[in-house]
């Protein structure tokens, strides 16, 4: 074997780590880009969750106040008793 079948032979075998070496760089750049994608959406959940836990203490305080307002109208009906709102 001569120098010039050695080097298309070597030739040959490093056209597909070429290939798999550009494949392996694209595939690297796309999980980056996608942990990126996971991060806004993880950060985006999180608002949406404290949004929720906003929402869910406005909605117990409402329901208390509902639940005060129909003891003291059951009151007021049964009883003849007039409360005054504090």
């Amino acid at each position: 074997m001569n120098k010039y079948e050695i080097k298309h032979m070597l030739q040959q075998a490093l056209c597909p780590v070429d290939r798999l070496t550009d494949t392996q760089g694209k595939q690297s750049l796309h999980i980056e880009n996608l942990w990126e994608e996971i991060g806004t959406k993880n950060n985006r959940i999180d608002a949406l969750n404290q949004r929720l836990l906003e929402h869910k203490e406005k909605i117990v305080e409402l329901q208390n106040i509902i639940k005060s307002q129909t003891q003291k109208n059951l009151r007021e009906y049964h009883f003849g008793e007039e409360s005054v709102n504090n």
